[in-house]
């Protein structure tokens, strides 16, 4: 599929959330459908299962780290 093709899925789906035509989890799934398939089609594979909660748990703690050091500034 060539790069304009998931761009207007995106865009379509987007615009779909937008006007309520589709609730936020129906989004989330589909919008992670198109984004692996732009994943297998650029990079040749997909993240494990182990690695996106390797990831999720990554940023998770990067957000804590933020929100501490945000709170060191008034001290």
């Amino acid at each position: 599929m060539i790069d304009t093709s998931y761009a207007l899925e995106l865009r379509n789906l987007s615009n779909d959330y937008y006007h309520n035509h589709i609730g936020f989890d129906e989004y989330r799934m589909q919008r992670r459908l198109i984004l692996d398939k732009i994943d297998r089609e650029m990079n040749g594979g997909t993240l494990p299962e182990k690695s996106r909660e390797d990831a999720q748990q990554d940023s998770m703690f990067m957000q804590t780290i933020g929100f501490i050091k945000n709170g060191d500034i008034d001290k």
